[in-house]
């Protein structure tokens, strides 16, 4: 598998429009700013910054957290709250000075060992390494992917017309995740840009007085009053089955050709290839629209008519649940036990079993059809 690594340094991305420069800043520095400062050079040892253990040990706050893996010493801040093990979990070992033998799992009981993807993702918070590490190879660092069949993808420039030319190597790409909160543009058309981008509240705001007039519709349509909460959790539970269905048989099919790479990528790929992009993390309603009329026009043969608008608002209650969950998962703060075991269940599917856990709001079909996580971090 191929694994890219990026620059950071000062460059920022050159915007084909400069009315979107403001909001496209810095989308591609894979560490945040404050970190470019730690510039590294691939063929130069001598450029690489010496950290000293008793540096390292300044930094051992939940608002300033340094790591040391094997003599090299990353900066993992900003990925506290995104670890799939919870932010404590990392806390309980900030204080050794060395923790490869963890990653590594040694300690079987814990079931704490990292997949090769987490550790290609650490390299994004490099920062130095201590000096009895300086005369080692330095990882490489840059702005571009090069493909098997011979072609470069430039970070640097809108996205969506390059992903498909990667071929075969697209889904290896793709689920080598950037963690950053910077948002990357997809294209250099202003106005397909900004389409692309959702906030997470547009979707309730949009989609509850939609699911309340189906209720009215239906009631309407002489369906009684009393039947109305269990005709929608019944479409709720459909809603999660299609949920589930959706995540593992499309949203994680294996794509090679041009088109099938591009459509892959902006309906999940964008997603895990940036999974901390928080304008692209709900559906844009206009692409859920498309997808209700799908499934109201298919339903409509099969459920009695006085029905069917309660059922239908009942399945799309089902999937608001699904987009704002979906969002707290990625940049809310667990507050219980419950939030904190699913926040895991989701990211570790991000960073370590990519091929399970295609829940969101619960693990029932996951434990249903034999998807569950062997293991979480």
């Amino acid at each position: 598998m191929a694994v890219e690594r990026f620059d950071t340094s000062d460059r920022r991305p050159s915007s084909p429009d400069s009315v979107l420069d403001s909001l496209l800043d810095g989308a591609q520095e894979t560490n945040f700013r404050r970190r470019k400062s730690s510039k590294e050079s691939a063929n130069d040892a001598q450029n690489v910054k010496v950290v000293t253990l008793e540096e390292v040990r300044k930094h051992r706050t939940p608002e300033d957290a340094w790591i040391v893996v094997d003599g090299e010493v990353y900066d993992i801040t900003d990925f506290l709250e995104n670890h799939p093990g919870g932010a404590e979990l990392i806390m309980e070992h900030l204080e050794d000075d060395n923790v490869y033998e963890i990653m590594k799992g040694v300690d079987e009981s814990s079931d704490h060992s990292h997949s090769k993807a987490a550790f290609n993702m650490l390299q994004q918070f490099h920062v130095g390494r201590l000096p009895s590490k300086v005369a080692e190879t330095v990882p490489s660092s840059k702005t571009t992917f090069k493909a098997s069949n011979g072609f470069v993808l430039d970070l640097k420039k809108p996205l969506v017309l390059q992903v498909g030319h990667l071929g075969e190597d697209y889904s290896d790409w793709a689920h080598q995740a950037i963690v950053s909160k910077e948002t990357p543009f997809f294209f250099g058309n202003k106005f397909l840009e900004m389409n692309t981008r959702t906030v997470w509240w547009v979707v309730p705001l949009v989609w509850l007085p939609v699911i309340c007039f189906l209720e009215f519709l239906s009631v309407q349509r002489g369906l009684p009053l009393y039947s109305l909460p269990p005709v929608m959790a019944t479409g709720i539970m459909w809603w999660t089955l299609t949920e589930y269905s959706m995540h593992r048989h499309l949203f994680h099919v294996k794509t090679t050709s041009y088109w099938a790479n591009t459509g892959h990528y902006l309906l999940h790929g964008c997603h895990h290839k940036f999974p901390l992009d928080g304008l692209r993390l709900v559906f844009p309603p206009a692409g859920t629209a498309i997808f209700c009329v799908l499934f109201w026009n298919t339903f409509k043969f099969f459920i009695p008519n006085a029905v069917l608008p309660s059922a239908f608002g009942g399945g799309l209650l089902g999937y608001v649940i699904y987009d704002v969950t979906h969002y707290f998962l990625h940049h809310g703060v667990a507050f219980d036990s419950i939030t904190r075991k699913l926040k895991r269940y989701h990211l570790n599917h991000h960073f370590k079993e990519q091929t399970t856990g295609f829940g969101i709001t619960s693990t029932l079909w996951d434990r249903v059809f034999g998807t569950l996580p062997s293991a979480t971090l």
